[in-house]
């Protein structure tokens, strides 16, 4: 079998995995997903891209691209730390009280988002990265759009697809120059905390308002951490000297 057969093979039963098990949980409804708690209710509609992208890199030995902790284990804990703190304040400033939704909810919402990374960014687009970059972005966006079993012909429907296609960008950006998977899954829990109904009571000015510091923050984190991967670059190993 060729490389592309066996790209097109990967690819093709990493889709119907992911896409089998949305449907299976999502739409069927199991009485295992219906009567679960809410955390498991959250992670197993994020289930799909997980174990197919798990399947094909373990069993098919196709490429992946992204390390739990591509920037380092201080740096992404301080980036996910942030809107995490910032949440927890404005939860407290409503409501008078000790605010401990943020910190549960927003690592529910990050998991989930990891759970879907794993197949789309660390997976997918590492499969087709020899295509040029708008063509594996359309690829992607199709793919992740159909993926959420949105077929009405609306216009939330056509908004929500040329938010994926940004995503895509985006979220394709920040996969390539951090090579961290937990990075990318908080830039995509970003998308989805301004959408869920999760953090009740914070409203929604607010959380664009702390979205936006913890985007721009990420950022800051992830150029810091290039900036100093390449400072120190030697031009030549000094312990090791030319044989002779």
């Amino acid at each position: 079998m060729t490389n592309s057969a066996k790209r097109i093979t990967a690819i093709a039963i990493f889709y119907v995995s992911a896409i089998g098990l949305r449907y299976y949980i999502t739409v069927i409804k199991p009485d295992f997903f219906i009567h679960s708690n809410l955390y498991i209710h959250v992670l197993l509609q994020g289930i799909g891209p997980l174990l197919g992208g798990l399947f094909v890199i373990k069993f098919l030995k196709r490429p992946s691209g992204l390390k739990l902790f591509g920037i380092g284990f201080s740096k992404t804990l301080l980036a996910v730390s942030i809107p995490i703190v910032l949440f927890s304040l404005v939860g407290i400033l409503n409501t008078g009280q000790l605010y401990l939704n943020a910190p549960k909810y927003i690592a529910l919402i990050v998991i989930y988002a990891l759970f879907e990374e794993y197949g789309w960014r660390n997976y997918l687009q590492t499969e087709l990265s020899e295509l040029n970059k708008i063509l594996k972005y359309v690829i992607i966006t199709i793919l992740w759009f159909v993926w959420h079993l949105n077929f009405q012909l609306t216009l939330s429907n056509g908004l929500f697809f040329l938010m994926l296609f940004a995503g895509s960008f985006g979220i394709g950006y920040v996969a390539d120059r951090s090579k961290s998977l937990i990075f990318v899954a908080l830039f995509h829990a970003f998308f989805n905390i301004l959408q869920s109904e999760l953090l009740q009571g914070i409203e929604l000015n607010l959380k664009l308002i702390i979205v936006a510091i913890s985007s721009i923050s990420a950022i800051l984190i992830m150029k810091y951490d290039l900036k100093d991967k390449t400072a120190f670059v030697p031009t030549s190993n000094p312990y090791y000297g030319n044989d002779s």
